[in-house]
């Protein structure tokens, strides 16, 4: 109210008050004249009554005396009076009234919509600005308002809702990070399972190798024979220890076109020299035949190894190797078995580090868990699963090339 008066100062305005009064007829804003120090009859009307009020001071002078109101209650009331003749008008004196009734009664709208503006509008603004804020995820945010009760309590509500989310975010985090933390526990705790159970055997052997040979057999070719164990065993230790620093750090290559059917060749060649690959067949199909992927060519064929031995190791007679192009241009790579395919508990723990069900000495349990990090190091992925005609399959997703001619 004081900025719309104001507004009003620098107007050459020919009237005698023009002032706004609180109930207690304290001034709250004024351009000319002061209130009374007694309430009249008009201030009467507008304050207690809530009404307007409009007199005459004999023919001199139109006074108008409008309340203002806030919720429904006079929060204070305008007053202006002005000299009869400021109207320039040669109507009658009802004219007057007219006029002047008109004139406080904008002046009252205007103080009205600012009020509605700044209790209102504003405070509504406010807490929608402050609602998209928590709900980006700025939880705990809190809205302040200087607003009507029924907005304040709806702030109240909105901030508490906020705090809520707030404390709720921070007890999920540290939930998941007690989760992470109970996981990777679990991982280095099965690793070191791992490592003990592998390199435990033959370091046993070793160990009792050893204590024959301390006993001085009196039997070279015997003691020969032990010896030849130990470096065995020894060496198995070296493969295990080798493997796991390759699962560390495998490193898929420099990247390159490959072509898959070449690389499917190659690895069934090498599969067939050794023992596991003899009383098998490896059936192989690419379409088209010039399929081409990106990847290390030395990454992959070790992979495909990997994968071929374990097959090899559960078929019955045959593998089967199938890669294909798919529509969104990626390149599969599907190797099948006709053995028993994976059990239950192979299937959900296959491609972790040392897990085999090969019986001891036959297998590290790294052949898949290196492969798994070879091909993502590539871009590409890893599965395992079942045929439904029955045994098992391993599925590589790599990241396709244009085809070689």
């Amino acid at each position: 109210m004081r900025r719309v008066l104001k507004e009003h100062d620098t107007v050459n305005l020919d009237v005698d008050e023009l002032y706004v009064v609180s109930p207690s007829l304290e001034p709250i804003a004024s351009i000319v004249g002061q209130p009374p120090q007694v309430t009249d009859q008009g201030l009467r009307a507008a304050l207690q009554l809530g009404r307007p009020y409009t007199e005459t001071v004999g023919r001199r002078a139109l006074v108008v005396t409008s309340p203002i109101m806030v919720r429904g209650k006079a929060a204070g009331a305008l007053r202006v009076s002005a000299p009869l003749r400021a109207l320039n008008a040669p109507g009658p004196l009802l004219v007057a009234i007219l006029g002047y009734t008109v004139f406080s009664g904008g002046l009252v709208a205007l103080f009205g919509f600012v009020l509605f503006r700044r209790r209102l509008l504003q405070p509504i603004a406010t807490l929608r600005q402050g609602t998209a804020r928590i709900a980006s995820g700025d939880f705990g945010h809190q809205v302040q308002l200087d607003a009507a009760r029924e907005l304040q309590e709806l702030s109240a509500d909105l901030n508490q809702m906020s705090a809520s989310l707030a404390q709720q975010l921070s007890r999920l985090e540290t939930a998941s990070q007690a989760v992470a933390r109970t996981e990777r526990l679990a991982v280095v705790g099965r690793l070191a399972a791992g490592i003990a159970h592998e390199v435990g055997n033959p370091l046993a052997a070793v160990s009792g190798y050893a204590e024959l040979l301390e006993q001085g057999l009196g039997d070279p070719a015997l003691e020969a024979d032990l010896v030849g164990r130990m470096r065995e065993e020894l060496s198995r230790i070296d493969r295990i220890i080798h493997g796991l620093l390759r699962y560390a750090r495998p490193g898929a290559g420099e990247a390159g076109a490959v072509r898959i059917q070449d690389a499917l060749e190659g690895a069934a060649e090498i599969l067939r020299m050794r023992p596991e690959g003899r009383t098998v067949s490896v059936d192989i199909s690419t379409r088209p035949s010039t399929l081409t992927a990106w990847v290390s060519a030395d990454a992959l064929r070790q992979v495909l190894l990997n994968v071929l031995l374990n097959a090899a190791q559960a078929a019955s007679q045959t593998i089967r190797l199938r890669a294909w192009r798919m529509d969104d241009g990626w390149v599969v790579v599907r190797c099948e078995d006709d053995g028993t395919g994976f059990s239950d508990v192979a299937l959900e723990h296959a491609l972790e580090p040392f897990f085999t069900t090969k019986d001891i000495g036959q297998g590290t349990g790294m052949g898949l868990a290196i492969s798994v990090q070879l091909i993502e190091a590539a871009g590409g992925q890893l599965f395992v699963g079942n045929l439904e005609a029955g045994g098992g399959m391993v599925r590589l997703l790599l990241p396709g090339e244009e085809d070689l001619g």
